[in-house]
């Protein structure tokens, strides 16, 4: 029950991500992502069928190919989707400083209006949203809350609580407004400055963990791959060409295996980095097919 709670929610959390960037739905998102899947696992298995790999090792590549446009297209949202969130967060002082500014008595009509009309960006879509809210006979309150649900950051929600605070008390908030805009002021640069540190880390291990780790171990497994063992054997050196043949075999699927735990580990890294384990899942099925992938387009670059 639980994990289908999870599985529930991780949905209405994806529907909101391409309803925030794009307008669109689940329903537009699989077909889209399904025929980019199908098409780049097609071109996969004719590359491979080139190569004279067996049938298992394309069909696993294949697959591979063929997941990882869905996890790629989440990240994008999601990548998407905070960044509209941080552009959001980062105009709130303004707001505020600016809701300090009116004269007391301004009606909240007015405030409003003058933050739908202003340039405050993607806030200021919202409060003309909210406007039309308004205007259809939301209260004020509903309207402001409406953002704050739309929105889904802590910051914006405590600014909008305010706005609503100072709404029904009718009471004089414009110090209140000029403390809470300074206090996020600070708090925005201390969490850029630690929000730059964590993306070159996250950033550093999915770089490796899709690219730098297995297109390095492919590119070695295919310089071992291209060596002419025949001749060896001629020369009585070493073992035989079909002892070495084996021992190239075992040391692909050591590589796929160490590679699979690498991209794990770092999926688990970076999920742990956003302090959101769940995300664990979301990373590695981008990790895995990428990896291996990388891995094989590096082998076969040499072969």
């Amino acid at each position: 029950m639980k994990a289908g709670n999870e599985k529930m929610g991780f949905i209405k959390e994806f529907e909101y991500l391409l309803k925030d960037n794009s307008g669109k739905d689940i329903e537009w998102f699989l077909k889209t992502t399904g025929v980019a899947s199908f098409a780049i696992s097609i071109a996969t298995i004719l590359i491979l069928f080139t190569q004279n790999t067996t049938n298992f090792y394309i069909t696993m590549v294949a697959l591979a190919a063929f997941f990882t446009p869905f996890p790629l297209h989440y990240m994008l949202h999601h990548y998407l989707s905070e960044l509209k969130k941080r552009k959001r967060e980062q105009l709130i002082p303004d707001i505020l400083l600016q809701a300090s500014a009116f004269p007391k008595g301004t009606s909240f009509g007015k405030i409003i209006d003058y933050f739908s009309n202003a340039r405050f960006g993607l806030l200021g879509k919202e409060f003309e949203k909210a406007q039309l809210e308004i205007g259809k006979g939301a209260s004020v309150q509903q309207a402001l809350d409406n953002i704050s649900k739309r929105c889904r950051s802590d910051i914006v929600g405590r600014a909008m609580r305010l706005l609503k605070q100072g709404y029904v008390s009718g009471a004089d908030m414009s110090t209140t407004f000029r403390e809470t805009a300074d206090d996020l002021l600070e708090t925005n640069a201390i969490l850029r400055e630690r929000n730059a540190a964590l993306v070159i880390e996250k950033y550093t291990l999915l770089f490796a963990g899709g690219f730098i780790v297995p297109a390095i171990l492919g590119l070695l497994v295919g310089m071992v791959g291209s060596m002419d063992f025949a001749a060896l054997e001629l020369l009585e050196f070493g073992a035989s060409a079909a002892e070495k043949g084996a021992l190239l075999e075992s040391t692909i699927l050591a590589n796929q295996i160490y590679i699979v735990e690498y991209s794990l580990l770092a999926a688990f890294f970076v999920a742990l980095l956003e302090g959101n384990p769940k995300k664990v899942l979301v990373y590695a099925a981008f990790l895995l097919p990428i990896s291996l992938i990388s891995f094989n387009a590096a082998q076969f670059f040499l072969l």
